[in-house]
């Protein structure tokens, strides 16, 4: 890697972040026209896996980062089985390609997602069978009380197989660690993707033999700056949910761009060819939903190019550890969001840190009435209220 010669800056790093997740222009697909099908799926891998533990976000969030994008196109490339939906990083529900999802998998594995991690307890020597014969019986969908019974009877099969503790482990959760490794993704249990939360599951995407831990670890931090670079190790660490030293080590072996902060203080590391606009360029507002990566995709204390610090607790609300919904202006957090419809009429809320100028509450008006037309196309009316709180 070379030393760092350019610097990055604050609004830089901002305005790269929201170019390569489509909140600067929205994506387009082939031709200028919208994604679908195979380009659907290409987009979701270039804007990152996304956060999918509330179900009703990933719509929300590709709408604000792809232009012409509809509902129906996700469930259709979810119902061919081109995009999986799982338990990955930081144990953690997203959403990512079917082609792209063993390297998120085998990361997730190898930094202890899912198992026997409970009080102690190790992973059995024989847990290992335990999956594989799990992971075959879920080529199938299954719900998670079928899971839940099928190990059961192998332990009762195998009665020497697991050590007694790690047992009463899973029943204590009712094998719900079990159910969470990487090799099992989400399914809609009637087999039909749509709106509703899809509660039960099936077996993930096979691992090529060719995958190797080192290509793995390479993989993910290449799309992870492509998605959110400039970024640090800590960046890529915290998202990956690792530890420090293999992304440190997956990062010596990639040629990568690097560069400065402009406090000196961190290098950063970048694919080459990844946009990285003027500081001037405009940013209009984007509305973000529940869980969002652009928020999350960074290490706790270097968040700012996005959510000002200033605005940290009112945007995360540490009690039930909920991200709420927000909404840039100028490329920055500036307030929440809520919706509801009642009597036909959806109305959205949008709730601003600091009084915006009119200009900004017309710009912030006119994207969160297309928001709620969106997520409620068949209301009979929809209104946008904005408050400064």
């Amino acid at each position: 890697m070379r030393t760092p010669q350019d610097t990055a800056t604050a609004t830089g790093l901002n305005r790269a972040l929201l170019a390569r997740q489509g909140l600067l222009n929205r994506h387009t697909g082939p031709g200028g026209g919208k994604h679908s099908g195979k380009s659907l799926v290409s987009a979701i891998e270039q804007i990152g896996a996304l956060q999918a533990q509330q179900w009703s976000s990933p719509p929300i969030g590709l709408w604000s980062r792809l232009d012409g994008f509809s509902p129906a196109d996700l469930w259709a490339v979810l119902d061919q089985g081109d995009l999986v939906t799982g338990i990955l990083m930081r144990r953690t529900l997203h959403l990512v390609s079917a082609a792209e999802h063993p390297v998120w998998a085998r990361i997730a594995a190898e930094t202890g997602v899912g198992g026997w991690l409970l009080r102690g307890v190790d992973e059995p020597e024989r847990a290992r069978d335990l999956l594989t014969d799990t992971v075959a019986f879920a080529k199938k969908i299954r719900t998670g009380d079928e899971l839940t019974a099928y190990a059961e009877k192998w332990v009762d099969d195998h009665p020497d197989a697991l050590p007694a503790k790690a047992v009463e482990a899973q029943r204590e959760y009712k094998w719900r660690p079990f159910r969470a490794q990487p090799a099992f993704v989400k399914a809609p249990a009637d087999g039909a993707w749509g709106a509703k939360t899809p509660a039960a599951y099936r077996s993930g995407p096979p691992t090529p033999r060719s995958l190797t831990s080192e290509k793995a670890w390479e993989t993910a931090i290449i799309r992870h700056l492509g998605a959110f670079g400039p970024a640090g190790a800590d960046d890529i660490a915290y998202w990956l949910g690792s530890p420090a030293g293999p992304v440190k080590a997956a990062l010596e072996r990639l040629d990568l761009a690097t560069l400065r902060e402009e406090n000196g203080r961190r290098v950063l590391y970048d694919v080459a060819d990844a946009p990285r606009p003027a500081d001037e360029t405009e940013a209009p507002p984007r509305f973000l939903p529940a869980f969002d990566n652009a928020l999350l995709a960074f290490a706790a204390n270097r968040r700012a190019r996005i959510l000002p610090d200033a605005y940290k607790d009112r945007v995360y609300l540490k009690r039930n550890l909920r991200w709420l919904p927000t909404f840039l202006v100028d490329g920055l957090v500036a307030g929440v969001w809520s919706a509801e419809t009642k009597r036909g009429v959806a109305t959205l809320t949008v709730t601003a840190f600091e009084k915006p100028t009119k200009a900004a509450t017309a710009a912030v008006e006119a994207e969160g009435e297309a928001l709620v037309r969106f997520t409620e196309p068949t209301a009979k009316d929809h209104v946008v209220r904005i408050t400064t709180s």
